[in-house]
C-alpha cells in the first residue's frame, strides 16, 4: 500500500507541475476502458496514472491521442483516399504528405491528459 500511496504522489505533483507551467490548458481524465466495462453501477475506482500535455481529438466516441494515433490515424487517411482519381498521379511521399495534412486539420486540442488506470 505504501509504494501505491508513493506512486499516486508522484503522479499528482507531476500534474500540479503540469497545471501550474501550463494554467490555460483544460485538465482531462483519461479513463482506462477497464474500469469502466459497464455500465451496472454508478463509480468505479480508479488509480492516478501519468500526466502528460497531450493534443487529443475526439470522434464521435473514441478519443485519440495524437502522440499515440497519428501514425494509425493517417494510415486509415490513406486508405479511405486511394481510390480517388485525384490523389493516382501524386508520389507516396506526396500521398503521405497529403494525407498528413488531411489530419493536421482535425480539430486537436491541446490539454494536460491524466491517465486514470485501474487501481
Amino acid at each position: 500500500m505504501t509504494k501505491k500511496i508513493e506512486k499516486q504522489k508522484e503522479e499528482i505533483k507531476h500534474l500540479l507541475g503540469l497545471a501550474c507551467e501550463n494554467p490555460d490548458l483544460k485538465i482531462v481524465p483519461m479513463v482506462d476502458s477497464q474500469i469502466v466495462a459497464d455500465d451496472g453501477h454508478m463509480w468505479w475506482i480508479g488509480g492516478w496514472g501519468e500526466a502528460s500535455v497531450e493534443e487529443i481529438w475526439n470522434r464521435d466516441e473514441r478519443v485519440y491521442i495524437r502522440s499515440e494515433d497519428e501514425i494509425n490515424l493517417i494510415d486509415e487517411v490513406c486508405d479511405n483516399i486511394c481510390d480517388d482519381e485525384d490523389y493516382h498521379r501524386l508520389t507516396s511521399e506526396e500521398f503521405e504528405a497529403k494525407a498528413k495534412s488531411i489530419v493536421d486539420e482535425y480539430k486537436w486540442e491541446k490539454v494536460i491528459a491524466v491517465k486514470i488506470n485501474v487501481n
